[in-house]
């Protein structure tokens, strides 16, 4: 319902507006939509690798193509509510027979709170670089730290549990690289999104461009829809607004961001998880499969 909204009040937006100027527009871009691929690949390609590196950290070892396959495929579920699309993940690997459901769970557990460590992190280094650019980099990594630290502590007091971590988990160097490496495919996202806007009428700089983009994920999901479908647009919507972007721009400009750097890979994860080993295993009930 909210997408729906929100959908309708842009095309009346694009409609009562200046259309010819935007179409205009958008025919001398259309040279920038594989840089805009391109920069959307690099961000899932990072966050693929940080997840890999989480798991191997548990030993749970997995190979170029079956992790590839693997992370893929979970990315089908991005339209499941309240982030449950991340279970895909954990089952596609113990399928795989690499290890235990629940071991797979815990390490999905901690990519999950790394991921957000990071997109946070970057969020309260461009909050801090309006105050002073030196700023920047020293909020970012006390909210890199404090997570750290946070998962230590909790790491400490889960000892001699099922739900023990394995040893050195969160304050080490290797940690603090995934979280800089996922990071850094937050920062491919808005600049995809500066690609898509910098050009536009307004007050957009790049550094609003990462503050949107990632904000308005953030925020999005965090509302439990399916994939933020609805509320992240909304969210870059306002964003462009408050940045005085004309309106019968920003209906047509979240739509080409999100379609680009959402809509368009979901029938690829599905068929990347097809064609995964642990899903052949399962189709013909073989070694690991959990379905008859």
């Amino acid at each position: 319902m909210v997408l729906a909204l929100v959908t309708i009040y842009g095309v009346a937006q694009f409609l009562t507006g200046d259309w010819s100027t935007v179409s205009e527009y958008w025919r001398e871009k259309v040279g920038l939509i594989p840089l805009v691929l391109l920069l959307a690949t690099i961000d899932i390609a990072l966050e693929g690798v940080g997840w890999m590196w989480i798991y191997r950290r548990f030993q749970l070892s997995l190979g170029i193509v079956e992790g590839a396959m693997a992370y893929l495929s979970s990315r089908a579920g991005m339209l499941l509510p309240a982030q449950l699309g991340r279970l895909i993940r954990p089952d596609a690997v113990a399928r795989l027979g690499k290890g235990p459901l629940k071991e797979c769970l815990k390490a999905e557990a901690v990519a999950f709170v790394l991921d957000a460590a990071s997109v946070l992190a970057l969020i309260a280094g461009l909050l801090a670089w309006w105050v002073h650019p030196a700023a920047a980099p020293v909020a970012a990594l006390a909210v890199i730290a404090v997570f750290l630290l946070l998962g230590d502590w909790v790491a400490q007091r889960l000892l001699g549990t099922h739900l023990h971590l394995p040893p050195a988990l969160w304050w080490s160097w290797q940690t603090l690289a995934i979280v800089l490496i996922q990071l850094t495919g937050w920062v491919a996202h808005g600049l995809a999104f500066w690609v898509v806007v910098r050009d536009l009428p307004g007050k957009l700089n790049l550094w609003d461009a990462l503050l949107f983009s990632a904000g308005s994920s953030v925020l999005g999901v965090g509302t439990g829809l399916p994939g933020g479908i609805g509320a992240t647009e909304l969210l870059l919507g306002v964003s462009l607004r408050f940045a005085q972007v004309p309106s019968d721009h920003w209906f047509v400009v979240v739509a080409a961001f999100r379609v680009l750097t959402f809509w368009i890979w979901i029938p690829i994860y599905p068929l990347a998880g097809w064609h995964s080993p642990g899903s052949c295993a399962a189709r013909k009930g073989g070694p690991g499969s959990r379905f008859p």
